[in-house]
């Protein structure tokens, strides 16, 4: 089988006691992962999707006793209930929210909502935990995006909330929206800076922001509209690389690409911008950053980041990050999870129809076009 079938991959999970619950990426699953003994159970495949088709749900959110996956390609808002043990699907409008994947990335917990900030969406969607019912919001953003092309793409993985608001920088935009859960109002600060940005953090009276498709950090003063650039790059970083999170330890932000070999450290005193860390696969391939959470423990903060067999957590020490392990994999046991899953799920014999394809450049190509449709968005923003 593909080696991508058994990394563990996902833009967001909840912890609740022992276990980590999430959305697999590469294959129409939901799982969860036993912290003490590092074992992969697979609750089940989300309802009305076949097995192979991947990339359907971006993140989960624990609401009510009940996990809220945030759909990306999918058509449809899926929550599961702890309790009952089942899922309660509930169908996007297409009118709402138009039919460009990727529809969210992220979304927030708010009451008894759970509010999906759109990137390919046309609109911010509030969805009701206890009825499982969707509401539409009908703001500036969403008047906004639909003036925009179709290949507009608006927010990324991260926001930054400060009491009632939330933050998000656009994508292709030199502009930041600020969201107001409580009357559900968008407000848009434009920004002389050069393209948008995918990161940000507020820190000191200052927004930190990372820009999206050149390598620039910028230093956004929201009261006085003061904005400074950092473009000193260490030598070796390449324009291509772009970040998905970005989180501060003491006196630095550490930023960590979508896929790369280095990790970026910039100086919150000094403005200087570092690689700390490089990273790669087993199997050479260059580290994808999924999982980013940020957890507290005894420690200090973690930011947890997974792929392949392992998770890690990244703690930044005296002036030095540190890579160790928060949930050491049973790599061996998983791998059979997922074999005994893939092979009950598909009746016409899974293995046959893998081979087939991964023997067949053009034909797996044609698969990977059809299943992973986030992937493909975020390699075409990329490249633009």
């Amino acid at each position: 089988m593909s080696n991508d079938l058994y990394k563990l991959r996902s833009f967001g999970y909840v912890e609740i006691d022992d276990e980590i619950w999430f959305p697999n990426l590469n294959f129409n699953a939901l799982m969860k992962i036993n912290k003490s003994t590092g074992r992969l159970e697979i609750v089940d495949k989300f309802p009305n999707y076949g097995v192979w088709q991947g990339w359907l749900y971006s993140t989960v959110c624990h609401v009510n006793r009940q996990l809220v996956f945030v759909p990306n390609c999918s058509e449809e808002i899926v929550a599961y209930d702890l309790e009952s043990q089942k899922f309660i699907s509930t169908p996007l409008d297409h009118h709402s929210v138009g039919r460009k994947k990727t529809y969210f990335v992220n979304a927030c917990v708010y009451k008894h909502y759970v509010y999906m900030f759109p990137m390919g969406a046309e609109c911010i969607v509030r969805y009701d935990s206890i009825e499982h019912t969707i509401r539409y919001l009908e703001n500036d953003l969403s008047l906004l995006i639909r003036t925009k092309p179709e290949t507009f793409y608006c927010f990324y993985q991260q926001f930054e909330r400060i009491d009632q608001k939330i933050y998000f920088p656009f994508l292709e935009l030199n502009a930041v929206a600020i969201f107001d859960l409580d009357d559900e109002s968008v407000e848009i600060k434009y920004l002389n800076i050069e393209g948008g940005c995918s990161t940000i953090r507020y820190i000191g009276n200052h927004f930190y922001l990372s820009a999206w498709k050149s390598p620039a950090i910028y230093s956004w003063d929201h009261k006085t509209g003061d904005i400074k650039a950092y473009r000193e790059f260490p030598e070796g970083f390449t324009e291509e690389q772009m970040f998905l999170y970005a989180y501060n330890i003491e006196d630095s932000i550490v930023f960590f690409p979508v896929q790369g070999n280095g990790i970026i450290s910039f100086s919150l005193k000094s403005g200087g911008i570092r690689i700390i860390q490089n990273m790669q696969n087993p199997d050479q391939e260059p580290t994808m950053t999924y999982f980013v959470e940020e957890t507290r423990e005894k420690q200090g903060t973690l930011v947890l980041t997974a792929d392949m067999e392992f998770i890690s957590g990244c703690a930044y020490m005296e002036n030095k990050l540190e890579i160790r392990p928060y949930c050491q994999m049973n790599h061996l046991y998983n791998k059979k999870r997922i074999d005994d899953f893939l092979r009950s799920k598909d009746s016409e014999g899974v293995e046959e129809y893998i081979v087939e394809i991964l023997s067949n450049d053009e034909v797996a190509a044609q698969t990977r076009e059809h299943c992973n449709y986030g992937r493909l968005i975020f390699e075409q923003i990329r490249i633009s």
